[in-house]
């Protein structure tokens, strides 16, 4: 059982007994432990933020743009495994925030958006930037991509309309929830009041279905475990490890769920998926009698297109938190509604130790190290990410963005704790790499964060540069380059033969870095990387590194372009050392 409480207000209340709204609900974010909190300004939303001038101990970080604010807030939740904050203005500022918003939700993030909103009075009058239920409907909109949407529309339910927004956010398969406020609610004096809200989540597994599940294991001659991103939350890491080798079951994980089982455990097989490993399609099609698949809702890119190789010769055992997600995709001998570390806890219980096994571990297309030019005679992008790797720490957190480069960084990266691999990959939105870096840096200090981006994305959400370069947040941000979206025309080319130029050119990177107030490189050749001597000076400022790479270097993806209909598919991966 999961229990979410409440907290009394008048325990942290800095507020007289009576106070303003905004006061109200700045105080229950800081009874909740909330550190930061990402946005833009505007009339509306004013209230909010002059609360918080009071309140020091919530650090306010004004972003460039309020998509830029969702995916800062999104990264420090998946950093942290708590409450995101974002607060942003009326209208054009929520409307701005609506993807970032929508990938929280694909992606099960938890995260609180706070808008402001015009005056009641004015709502349906053709007030600027009106949102209301008269007007633009923000709540409605919101509601199809949120785990719960309201707007404050009475001073006196502020307190409790919030309590219940953040224990939604947190409870069962966690998401975004929208609270919108008018303007003079949040600027209307209420009495402080003491407030407890619980929310009980309870996850109940029966007996008969773990002897099921206990027997299909024990039975089995071939198992496999797929753990997706759903593993990542509380004790999940732990007590999959301690299943797999308890079982000497050996585990792929999902390329969202890369890192909840360490890559270099001798279990490990790697990703399975865009950008997975040939060790995971090997053992597959050796074909496996039980397919257990944990904290994954089994998406398209999850499963190379909803590959037959994931279908066992006897038991397909799915366990995910949100039981809508059971069976969508392949059908289940059992289902099981529950968290991860739920349903492995209770199957240690029953299952022996065996035997030390091994399966050979990791197969890569290559060796990244050695792969270093290609033929065009530029830095191979396998070799640019080893060389990264070689520069930063081994708990390094990646936040990698959506494109060709994502597939790369899913094959090559080594990620070895649960928290390092941030990748909003539910939705697909490009351009988050960089504001989940500033989240995932703001969250953990004292470790290197790296974003790691294709020139498309860098165009989508470079201003964000300068939010890191006002705030003095040091990440590290590679722009991988091929001058194009790459993956656009990889795709097209494989679906139908041809491809229309998707060029990003003319775009200098680097100076426009350099503009928004960073420290810049440019990469052409291995070892270039390795010799920068701004990422290793421990008082840097946020830096971006221009990697201009060799475009004939190619992942194969046969699977995922025969899932969707290719006419051809892309010659096989070529190397030039």
């Amino acid at each position: 059982m999961k229990q979410l409480k409440g907290h009394d207000l008048a325990s942290v209340n800095n507020c007289a007994p009576t106070c303003r709204t905004a006061d109200v609900i700045v105080d229950i974010l800081a009874s909740h432990g909330v550190e930061v909190v990402f946005g833009l300004p505007g009339g509306p939303i004013g209230p909010i933020l002059d609360a918080l001038i009071d309140r020091p101990q919530i650090r306010v970080v004004t972003t460039r743009h309020e998509a830029g604010a969702m995916f800062s807030a999104a990264g420090y939740a998946q950093a942290t495994g708590k409450l995101g904050v974002a607060v942003v203005t009326s209208g054009p500022g929520v409307l701005n925030a609506m993807t970032g918003l929508a990938s929280a939700y694909c992606d099960g993030l938890p995260v609180l958006l706070l808008v402001g909103e015009v005056g009641r009075r004015d709502h349906g009058k053709g007030a600027i930037q009106d949102g209301s239920a008269y007007s633009l409907n923000i709540v409605a909109m919101a509601q199809h991509i949120t785990k719960f949407a309201a707007e404050i529309y009475e001073p006196n339910a502020a307190a409790t309309t919030l309590r219940k927004a953040i224990a939604e956010a947190l409870s069962g398969r966690r998401g975004p929830v929208v609270l919108t406020l008018p303007m003079d609610v949040t600027t209307t004096a209420v009495a402080a009041p003491q407030v407890s809200v619980q929310t009980t989540a309870s996850y109940s597994i029966s007996p008969s279905a773990i002897e099921a599940g206990v027997e299909a294991i024990r039975s089995s001659n071939r198992t496999v475990l797929l753990a997706g991103s759903g593993v990542r939350g509380g004790d999940g890491p732990a007590r999959l490890r301690e299943f797999a080798e308890r079982t000497q079951c050996p585990v792929m994980t999902t390329p969202k769920g890369k890192g909840v089982f360490p890559e270099n455990h001798p279990l490990s097989l790697g990703v399975f998926g865009m950008g997975g490993h040939p060790s995971t399609t090997s053992f597959l099609s050796a074909g496996v009698d039980v397919l257990l698949a944990v904290g994954t809702s089994l998406g398209d890119l999850s499963t190379n297109g909803w590959s037959p190789l994931l279908r066992p010769r006897r038991s397909f055992i799915h366990v995910d938190i949100d039981p809508q997600a059971i069976g969508r995709s392949y059908p289940a001998n059992l289902a099981i509604a529950a968290p991860a570390e739920h349903f492995f806890s209770a199957m240690l219980e029953r299952l022996p130790q065996l035997p030390a096994r091994a399966f050979g571990g990791i197969r890569y297309h290559s060796d990244a190290e050695a792969v270093r030019v290609g033929t065009d005679g530029r830095i191979a992008l396998p070799r640019a990410l080893w060389e990264i790797e070689q520069v930063f720490a081994p708990d390094t957190i990646y936040a990698v963005d959506i494109g060709e480069h994502f597939c790369f960084a899913t094959h090559y990266l080594h990620v070895n704790q649960p928290d390092s691999y941030i990748l909003m990959l539910g939705l697909g939105s490009m351009g988050s790499s960089i504001s989940a870096a500033i989240g995932a840096k703001i969250a953990h200090p004292k470790r290197d964060v790296v974003a790691i981006c294709g020139d498309g994305c860098f165009a989508m959400n470079a201003f964000e540069i300068a939010t890191a370069v006002a705030e003095r947040i040091p990440i590290a941000v590679f722009v991988i380059n091929d001058q194009r979206l790459g993956m656009v025309e990889i795709g097209d080319t494989a679906l139908y033969g041809r491809t229309p130029q998707y060029p990003t050119t003319p775009m200098n990177v680097s100076k426009l870095a350099t503009a928004l107030g960073a420290e810049s490189a440019v990469v052409h050749q291995p070892e270039e990387l390795l010799s920068l001597e701004s990422l290793r000076r421990p008082d840097r400022g946020p830096v971006v590194v221009e990697i201009l790479i060799d475009r004939s270097i190619k992942l194969p993806k046969r699977e995922r372009f025969e899932a969707n209909g290719a006419t051809q598919t892309p010659k096989p991966l070529r190397l030039v050392n």
